[in-house]
């Protein structure tokens, strides 16, 4: 039922059992993790399969099918800072925004509307981005429109006063109603809409046994502060290189320092070591969400654990 592009992931197998149950769909649904893309595309699978009227596979055609993969359907509403208003703000998700959600809800429909918050990338699509959308592409999907990318929602895009704005509906949607938000951490939506809303964790684009961590740090924990700044730089090569994301690298670091510490659990020094370093590639992940650039937050990062860095 559920494309197999997306095979192989929790959020596959939870949601291809409810789709064959006769449990009511969640009204409000958090995905959470660093790949917003396909975040966003699994969104548009199930609001595909819960509209379709022929066979339900992902080779139907249906006029509901075919119009929700190219985004030009009405059960399904993208809410960002540029789409679905028509103030002039671009910046924030706004309260009249979410007004004229909850009057559209309202109003009756054959349909089971999604409602998709996020942030939102206007601009010219990287070769590394390109690459994370052609599987969807090639599976028949579409983006909202050309330089049109989903990014992660935070409490910056949609405020308090939005978000209060909109809690009734997510506690008592309507039949046939899902709000869902695609971010980076639940910890980045208010905690009384995460409280009304199911939360999942979704995986990143690519096989991490395709980005070759270990090759960086064949002599760790002994990282001399001299070779911090040329790690950093030869990572971001190979990032760009490979069409990787920054996240996917960092992800994939820190499964890396996880399995050295599942190694080394007995040795108390290292394993102190290595878990104060888990949490420093953590605090990276969230300086890349905070907008600071690749360059700073690897080179902060390679500084930090180094021999000298630790002792800073």
């Amino acid at each position: 039922m559920i494309n197999q592009i997306f095979k192989n992931t929790f959020v596959y197998n939870y949601f291809s059992i409810l789709l064959n149950s006769n449990k009511r769909f969640p009204q409000s649904i958090i995905f959470e993790g660093f790949d917003t893309i396909m975040q966003y595309f699994f969104s548009l699978e199930l609001a595909r399969i819960l509209n379709c009227t022929g066979d339900k596979t992902p080779s139907c055609s249906c006029t509901n099918c075919n119009w929700i993969r190219e985004n030009r359907h009405p059960a399904v509403v993208n809410v960002t800072p540029v789409d679905f208003k028509e103030d002039g703000t671009k910046t924030v998700i706004s309260v009249k925004q979410i007004e004229k959600v909850t009057s559209l809800i309202l109003e009756t429909s054959d349909y089971h509307r999604f409602f998709i918050f996020s942030n939102v990338k206007t601009s010219k699509i990287q070769e590394n981005e390109q690459k994370q959308l052609s599987k969807y592409l090639n599976a028949g999907f579409k983006i909202n429109k050309e330089d049109w990318l989903p990014a992660p929602i935070n409490k910056k895009i949609l405020q308090e006063e939005a978000s209060n704005a909109l809690l009734k509906s997510t506690e008592e949607a309507p039949n046939k109603v899902t709000f869902v938000f695609l971010a980076n951490s639940r910890e980045d939506i208010i905690s009384t809409i995460v409280s009304r809303s199911l939360v999942f964790k979704t995986p990143v684009s690519i096989e991490k046994s395709q980005i070759n961590v270990s090759s960086f740090f064949k002599n760790y924990p002994d990282l001399p502060i001299s070779d911090a700044m040329k790690t950093s730089t030869e990572i971001l090569s190979y990032i760009e290189e490979n069409g990787l994301s920054h996240i996917e690298f960092l992800d994939s670091a820190e499964e890396f320092f996880v399995n050295l510490l599942r190694q080394n659990a007995k040795n108390n020094q290292i394993f102190n070591l290595i878990s104060s370093d888990i949490k420093k590639v953590q605090l990276a992940k969230k300086h890349l969400a905070a907008t600071i650039t690749p360059n700073n937050t690897f080179e902060n990062l390679f500084i930090s654990i180094s021999n000298e860095g630790r002792n800073l």
